[in-house]
């Protein structure tokens, strides 16, 4: 077995620690780290958890000694950060950033030519959930298998798809807030409604990833008794518009992706 590669970020997000700690789960030893010092409390952190992990004196020292180079930082300080730093033609650069593709990353991290895009979610700090990986890499994958469900694209354009629903992490829990809120609304304290909707939801969700090969309009009627409750939701919500709502903001999330929207887009009202 050949010498571990030391892997190095610049940034060290909330993502970026979900995916060092699913790196570093178990003891496992796949790489050497070395972290950008920005994010001094968090990547000190990891540097006291995990004995592999070193902080770096600068984000130019990350890029002198690593191999391969993770880009964790955020769209709006992207071409400030890497812009400042002198990268190697032989290196690799794994890019976290949604909204910058290959095309918009090789000026910024030139001369390099090897870049991949990964599109980790928290959820990997547990090692659970779908992880993508563009383009198919042997040098990347083993950093990353047995961290969720591993997809190697080929596609940058299904990988921006992809990462588009990804957009949706908080409007599922707002989902989840607005039915516990329900349940306060009627009597039923707290303690009980949150777990009894985080199991209920939780349930549902481990349904659809062991059936998901049936469809998921399949998991619709097996779940609609007829005259039954869910068949009603599901009605009164197609009728009310809610099931359109969410291609809508995928369409906005999308545009912002390829860089043809802002911030400022938004899905109009109908009040």
């Amino acid at each position: 077995m050949g010498a571990l590669p030391v892997v190095g970020f610049v940034g060290v997000g909330t993502i970026a620690e979900a995916l060092i700690t699913g790196m570093c789960a178990n003891g496992e030893h796949r790489a050497d780290f070395l972290l950008s010092p920005r994010s001094a409390e968090r990547a000190h952190r990891l540097a006291e958890r995990y004995p592999f992990v070193k902080v770096a004196a600068s984000n130019q020292a990350v890029v002198d000694g690593a191999e391969i180079v993770f880009l964790a930082v955020t769209p709006q300080i992207a071409a400030e950060v890497l812009g400042a730093l002198r990268f190697r033609a032989g290196q690799r650069i794994v890019s976290l950033i949604a909204t910058l593709d290959t095309v918009a990353l090789r000026p910024l991290v030139a001369p390099v030519e090897t870049i991949h895009r990964v599109t980790p979610l928290p959820a990997v700090a547990r090692r659970m959930g779908p992880l993508m990986l563009y383009p198919a890499s042997p040098e990347i994958a083993p950093l990353l298998q047995g961290l969720g469900q591993l997809i190697e694209l080929g596609d940058e354009r299904e990988l921006d798809a992809l990462w588009t629903v990804t957009g949706f992490m908080a409007s599922y829990f707002g989902l989840l807030e607005s039915i516990e809120t329900w349940l306060a609304d009627q009597g039923v304290a707290r303690e009980r409604a949150t777990p009894f909707v985080a199991a209920f939801f939780n349930a549902l969700g481990v349904t659809a990833e062991e059936r998901a090969g049936e469809g998921f309009d399949r998991l619709i009627v097996d779940h609609s008794t007829p005259g039954g409750l869910n068949e009603q939701a599901w009605r009164e919500l197609r009728a009310a518009g809610w099931t359109g709502l969410p291609a809508e903001a995928l369409d906005l999330l999308g545009a912002r992706i390829a860089g043809k929207a802002t911030l400022q887009d938004h899905i109009p009202s109908n009040g």
